[in-house]
């Protein structure tokens, strides 16, 4: 009797073959997705960077005030976040949920800077612009960084070309700081 088809075994070491690959591919894939979600956030987050430069230019603060107790909206900079960020809800604030796990703010402090943070599986990273007359991390002044709090967040920093920075200004609450400019 001549009988066709797949034995168990053969089945089971096509499962096991599976498996394998699949352990294999998925991290390099969901580092993948996280890469592209930060690329796609960088041209956002230059033009909110550039527009606080020029808001600065014109009236000599990233305030509208000497104490800073009036920061300019995104109307008054001529830029704002997504529209579908925040449930729609983000409007003309400074700060929005980007709804890829973290928040986006910019103008933090008054010092012009531009931040997107992400949670992941083990801890957080941030993407931080600074300008160039930072004046509280003086360190990191014109620097695009990806500051890390966990391992998988430091392999993400990694994976965007960053260069671990030994000497970082304390007050940061990141445990690595990587520059990505």
């Amino acid at each position: 009797m001549n009988k066709k088809g797949f034995t168990l075994l053969e089945l089971l070491v096509v499962v096991l073959i599976i498996g394998i690959l699949a352990s294999i591919a998925l991290p390099q894939y969901e580092m993948a997705v996280t890469k592209a979600k930060v690329a796609s956030m960088l041209p956002l987050m230059r033009r909110w960077k550039d527009a606080l430069a020029e808001f600065k230019l014109q009236h000599g603060s990233y305030c509208f005030d000497s104490r800073c107790n009036n920061y300019p909206v995104g109307s008054d900079l001529g830029v704002s976040w997504p529209s579908d960020w925040g449930n729609g809800e983000c409007g003309d604030y400074i700060a929005c949920n980007h709804g890829k796990g973290g928040v986006c703010s910019a103008n933090e402090m008054g010092t012009g800077t531009v931040m997107c943070d992400y949670g992941i599986s083990d801890g957080s990273f941030a993407i931080v612009l600074y300008q160039p007359d930072e004046t509280k991390y003086e360190d990191l002044a014109g620097m695009i960084t990806c500051e890390a709090v966990g391992t998988e967040a430091e392999k993400v920093c990694k994976a965007l070309g960053g260069k671990l920075l030994e000497d970082v200004e304390e007050g940061i609450s990141a445990n690595t700081v990587y520059k990505l400019n």
